[in-house]
């Protein structure tokens, strides 16, 4: 849902509640509703302190105002603070205390808007003239539908779905939302199948609990590689502000920091150790969500442990394979939401699991029914949607000569920092810069030319080396000729649709768009640094004339294309997910035709290495949104799989030998594999079509 533009007029006014803490911090969380109305035209933000007025910054992405001026604002609010509109060209806002009533309930008659006249006994008064500022009747009657609402035993409408953005949403999701607020109280096993959105379905559940004052503080545990992308679903779709561990906030804070935030996004990794674990299980919790749960399905695991010592009253966990290598993992994973549910691990081996094989159930109609209290499942023959298919094809682009000089150059200067040591820690060549400047170029040599560059000025480099990195510099920004480019146009002229070309670098979609422009392609940008209001626009022209959408990472997030069914990677990250994001944003529920994805890749080069491995040995291309995740979920490596194939090219002493490596990792991709084939056909085979959400 997008919001429909704001009309701004002097004397409109927002009361907020003012949070101390926050506010100490130069701090403001908004309400999602408050924050979509500000994001929607530009506005001026003023706060009106002791010293005079002071701007205030609005981060959309977070969802908070920022500014010192703040922390003036924490001692003069009596508990709630006033937004108010005093000037619309341009819209300007100010941020005031709101002064104490200094009227007493004893001392002014009190009558309802109608002209009653009320009374308290005199006990009653003495109490309530503590609380200031006085409300109006008209704001006491506001206040006391809101809590009503609040304590609404029923969910079978939810109040959240108004405050929802760019989501399309859809039946299974609604029903799945609704039975586990409704019949489970917030604690749920969702197991949809792969590509159903599960993390759609937590999100609602999330912000309907927030929405009716039901959920403050909430704790969301995942891989590593899905915490920035959860932070991005909960501020883009729901309007969920939320911190990350390895947000420098956070870590400023310390230990400290798990008790001063309402909504963290952490990787379980990080989450078990100490002394992040003791942090953590000192506080309360109103919900925990923790997706990829399958990885809690040995209570054996310090995971298990921990997530068991949680102290929580709502509680979603999100997996596709309950179920691995015995029934005991389902018992571990239900017990962690309800305990006792199944009676103890003996008594549920006893009733539910064949002797004969761990895997096989008993008693299958009474174990179907008491899961059916924790456990929602979608799966694409129920809710009736099947996805197109995804149609791959790589292109293998030999560079040209003076191009194969750069790559060998910059490859050969990574490589032997990275192997030496001299990355480790934060000097010029630190292993990110070093990694960043070896993706650049895999994606285009014009792109790694300002990396160049910059590091070939830094006098903390040696003279022999800054001179090395200055003629490489030269080389990558006077390149003759563009491999890539060239075979872009070549396949530009064989596939007439539109198209979506996705780049890593804001350097290639500059060079990109350069090019095509001067061959006279309609062709809009699409990248983290626009506007919300640009990036609608250039989402509506490229529905409308444009043929080709331009767009990076960052700035597609989010963006549901299915009216396109073409899409260009013209150059391909290290991690599988950023690829499949990629495809997701068309390959996705509501696509109707068959999705065409091209691979320009340079030939010889990290990335087609990369791009071969996850090809020919799980088929990538050919699974379905999220299956990639699931595979590399069982490959039980903690690294990420991108910084396991840069070490693995960093080490190898000679191509033979990297080549030997990825071999075996590529065995290991193979089991993975067929691993995960074997968890979805048993979980189907178990659970069957039984355990859909009520209508």
């Amino acid at each position: 849902m997008t919001y429909p533009l704001m009309t701004l007029e002097a004397g409109d006014c927002w009361q907020l509640v003012a949070p101390r803490a926050e506010l100490a911090q130069g701090r403001l969380p908004l309400a999602p509703a408050l924050l979509g109305l500000l994001t929607t035209v530009p506005v001026r933000l003023v706060a009106e302190t002791p010293a005079g007025p002071q701007p205030l910054t609005l981060h959309a992405d977070e969802g908070i105002i920022i500014g010192p001026a703040l922390r003036d604002l924490a001692a003069a609010a009596a508990g709630w603070l006033r937004l108010e509109c005093r000037a619309t060209n341009p819209p300007t806002l100010h941020l005031l205390p709101v002064a104490p009533d200094p009227v007493r309930l004893a001392d002014a008659p009190l009558t309802t808007e109608d002209g009653i006249p009320l009374a308290f006994d005199p006990q009653d008064a003495t109490y309530l003239a503590q609380f200031t500022p006085r409300a109006r009747w008209p704001d006491f009657r506001l206040s006391l539908q809101a809590a009503q609402l609040a304590i609404v035993a029923g969910f079978d409408e939810l109040l959240s779905t108004p405050l929802l953005r760019e989501v399309e949403l859809f039946e299974h999701q609604l029903r799945t939302a609704r039975t586990v607020l409704r019949r489970m109280r917030g604690r749920a096993l969702l197991c949809d199948e792969v590509g159903l959105g599960k993390t759609v379905e937590a999100g609602m559940i999330t912000l309907e609990l927030v929405a009716r004052g039901l959920a403050r503080r909430t704790l969301i545990l995942t891989p590593p590689s899905l915490v920035e992308q959860w932070q991005g679903e909960l501020r883009r779709k729901f309007g969920l502000a939320s911190i990350a561990y390895d947000d420098p906030t956070f870590r400023e804070q310390g230990a400290a920091a798990w008790g001063q935030h309402e909504r963290i996004v952490a990787s379980y990794h990080t989450a078990k150790r100490e002394p992040h674990r003791s942090a953590i299980l000192a506080h309360e919790w109103d919900l925990v969500i923790i997706d990829e749960a399958h990885h809690l399905r040995n209570r054996a695991t310090l995971l298990w442990q921990f997530a068991a010592e949680l102290r929580k009253k709502y509680m979603l966990l999100l997996t596709a394979t309950p179920v691995q290598n015995n029934l005991e993992e389902l018992f571990n994973l239900v017990t962690l939401l309800q305990p006792g549910l199944l009676r103890t691990a003996r008594v549920f081996q006893k009733q539910f699991v064949d002797r004969r094989d761990k895997l096989a159930p008993r008693n299958v109609a009474q174990l179907h029914d008491l899961l059916a209290e924790v456990m929602v499942r979608n799966r694409r023959s129920t809710v009736g949607m099947k996805l197109t298919r995804r149609i791959a094809r790589t292109e293998s682009v030999p560079l040209s000569a003076e191009e194969q000089r750069l790559y060998l150059g910059v490859s050969s200067f990574v490589r032997h920092h990275l192997r030496s040591g001299s990355s480790r820690g934060r000097g010029p060549l630190n292993r990110m810069t070093l990694l960043t400047l070896q993706r650049a170029l895999g994606s285009a040599g014009p792109a790694a030319a300002p990396m160049l560059e910059r590091l070939a000025l830094d006098t903390r480099l040696a003279a022999d080396e800054r001179a090395t990195l200055g003629e490489l510099a030269a080389t990558a920004r006077n390149l003759t000729s563009q491999a890539k480019v060239e075979r872009l146009f070549a396949l530009l002229r064989t596939f007439p649709d539109k198209l979506v070309i996705f780049t890593q670098f804001r350097e290639t979609q500059a060079l990109l768009e350069r090019h095509l422009r001067a061959a006279n392609e309609e062709v809009v940008l699409f990248h983290g640094g626009l506007t919300r209001v640009q990036k609608e626009e250039s989402i509506s022209a490229f529905r409308g004339p444009a043929r080709l959408l331009l767009t990076t990472d960052a700035g597609s997030e989010g963006r549901n294309l299915q009216f396109c069914h073409g899409i260009v990677n013209f150059d391909l990250p290290w991690n599988p997910m950023r690829i499949e994001q990629r495809i997701g944003r068309l390959s996705r529920i509501g696509q109707t035709r068959d999705v065409h994805v091209f691979n320009l890749v340079a030939a010889d080069t990290l990335e087609a290495a990369i791009l071969h491995l996850l090809d020919a040995k799980i088929a990538m291309f050919e699974l379905v949104v999220g299956e990639v995740d699931m595979i590399l979920g069982n490959l039980d490596d903690e690294q990420e799989f991108e910084d396991l194939v840069a070490d693995t090219w960093a080490q190898a002493s000679d191509e033979q030998a990297f080549q030997a490596a990825l071999d075996h990792l590529g065995e290991r991709l193979i089991a993975a594999r067929g691993a995960y084939l074997r968890q979805r056909a048993h979980d189907d085979a178990l659970f069957g079509e039984r355990f859909a959400p009520e209508g």
